[in-house]
C-alpha cells in the first residue's frame, strides 16, 4: 500500500465541536467509564433524550443544538422493559431514536445523520474476548465517529474489563468518570481530555428519581 503524506500547511484549521462543551466532542470517542451500578446508562439515556429534543446539555452555557436523531447499539437491556421506558421518563423523542439489532456499517449509520452514537455496552456489543487487542476495538468505532461526523459516547464497566482496558483509555479523546456519593446521587467528572484542558471543566452531580424502568436523572448541580 502506497503511502500517502500530507503537508500540513494545506490543512485548514478548524475548532473542535462539542456536543457537550469540555466534556463530549463530535466526530471522536468519549468513554464513560464506572462500577457497575452507577447510572452509566441512564446518564447516556439522559444525553441521548437531550439530543432528541434539542434541548441544552447539564449546566451547559453553549446554545443547544437542533433535535437530532440518535443511534443506540445496546446489548445488555430490553427495549421494551427498560431502554422504552427509561428514556420516555428522560423525555426524549423516540421518533428520533433508533437501536441497532445485527451488523451494521457506517453507511447505514450515515444515511440516520445521527448526532450521537451510544454504544453500550463497548464490551458486550462489540463481542470482545481477551485475545482482542482494545486499541483494535476502539479503532472500529473510532472509525465510525470519523466517518459520520456523531458524537460517540462507549460505556464502559471498569469491574468487567480486561487486560486491554488501558489501551481503550489511552485511545480516547475524552473519558468521563461515573461514582456514586450516596442517597441517589452521583458524580461525573472528566478524568481524560486530549481537548481541553481538565481544570475548565468542573465535575457534576445529577441525583435520581423514580423506581425500576422508569428511574431518571431528576437535577443536575455542580460538585461540592
Amino acid at each position: 500500500m502506497a503511502i500517502r503524506w500530507t503537508t500540513v500547511s494545506e490543512v485548514q484549521t478548524q475548532p473542535v465541536q462539542w456536543l457537550w462543551e469540555g466534556r463530549i466532542p463530535f466526530g471522536k470517542v468519549t468513554l464513560l467509564d464506572g462500577e457497575p451500578g452507577t447510572g452509566k446508562s441512564l446518564l447516556a439515556m439522559d444525553i441521548a433524550a437531550r439530543v432528541s429534543q434539542g434541548k441544552a446539555m447539564p449546566l451547559a452555557h453553549q446554545k443547544p443544538a437542533p433535535a437530532a436523531n440518535v443511534v443506540m447499539f445496546n446489548d445488555d437491556d430490553s427495549l421494551a422493559d427498560t431502554i422504552r421506558p427509561r428514556l420516555e421518563a428522560a423525555g426524549a423523542d423516540l421518533t428520533r431514536i433508533r437501536c441497532v439489532d445485527g451488523e451494521i456499517s457506517a453507511a447505514d449509520v450515515q444515511e440516520l445523520r445521527p448526532a450521537l452514537i451510544i454504544v453500550d455496552p463497548l464490551s458486550v456489543y462489540l463481542a470482545l474476548g481477551e485475545e482482542v487487542s482494545g486499541r483494535h476495538v476502539l479503532q472500529s468505532i473510532r472509525t465510525l465517529a470519523k466517518d459520520t461526523g456523531a458524537a460517540v459516547l462507549a460505556v464502559q464497566h471498569l469491574a468487567k474489563n480486561g487486560t486491554w482496558s488501558s489501551e481503550i483509555y489511552d485511545s480516547a479523546r475524552s473519558v468521563l468518570l461515573v461514582s456514586t456519593i450516596g442517597h441517589g446521587r452521583h458524580r461525573v467528572a472528566v478524568t481524560k481530555s486530549n481537548l481541553k484542558a481538565l481544570g475548565d471543566v468542573p465535575p457534576l452531580v445529577y441525583h435520581l428519581e423514580g423506581r425500576d424502568s422508569a428511574v431518571h436523572i431528576a437535577g443536575w448541580a455542580d460538585s461540592v
